[in-house]
């Protein structure tokens, strides 16, 4: 079957962050901002989700794992986050997207998504297997927290192989505590990347429990309550 060709302008990779840059993280709790310390490029290629009856779904969520259970989107360990970029085939193949696992995202209104509908995807057409991917397929992960993937085949013939490949930039990274910068990451004043963790609908994703513990200023307070009450 024919790859789609993709009329995307940009390449994902120009959203990678290099040493020495700074990302704002939202969750429920509010932001968390780290500064980038080191990065390791990584891909899953290609990642088979299997075949897909015609119009129907595969049989459950796909956390993108290996046999011994190992996600490849979660990091591996607390002092890595992941930054993450996919593309998809056959090109009409609709992936839907959970996360964290068990959340729906992009379902725009406020009733139960239908997995087989035409709100809340992105297909191989708008980011093909071999990319451009679109910067819609971004997501950042921490340790603990990762997403799933559902496919649906809105044609009339049965997919015998859907496909997903995943672009990976691992990170190192320190969180920043000083208070006065954190306002200045969120009020424009200072360069930093945004990202909300798996979007505003209906919250944000829920930290982490050890990286709440770990996301204080030096006098010991709470830097996500800091940041909901200055109102960010």
């Amino acid at each position: 079957m024919a790859q789609a060709i993709s009329l995307l302008k940009e390449s994902h990779e120009n959203k990678w962050l290099g040493e020495g840059y700074f990302v704002a993280l939202q969750f429920e709790q509010g932001w968390l901002v780290v500064m980038i310390k080191g990065r390791e490029h990584g891909n899953l290629r290609p990642f088979s989700l299997g075949g897909c009856s015609a119009l129907s779904n595969l049989s459950d969520w796909n956390e993108v794992k290996d046999s011994s259970n190992r996600k490849y989107l979660e990091p591996t360990k607390e002092g890595f986050i992941k930054q993450t970029f996919w593309g998809a085939t056959p090109p009409k193949a609709r992936v839907f997207f959970q996360y964290p696992s068990r959340q729906d995202r992009w379902s725009l209104i406020a009733v139960t998504r239908t997995l087989t509908g035409d709100i809340g995807y992105i297909d191989g057409e708008m980011s093909p297997f071999n990319g451009p991917f679109s910067p819609k397929t971004e997501i950042w992960t921490v340790y603990q927290l990762y997403p799933a993937f559902q496919i649906y085949n809105p044609t009339n013939d049965r997919m015998l192989d859907v496909k997903m490949l995943f672009d990976v930039m691992n990170y190192t990274y320190k969180i920043v505590t000083d208070k006065a910068k954190i306002l200045d990451f969120l009020a424009g004043e200072r360069r930093v990347r945004k990202y909300t963790m798996g979007g505003i609908d209906p919250i944000p994703a829920t930290c982490p429990d050890w990286l709440v513990k770990l996301n204080k200023a030096p006098d010991g307070s709470d830097l996500f309550k800091y940041t909901r009450d200055e109102g960010y």
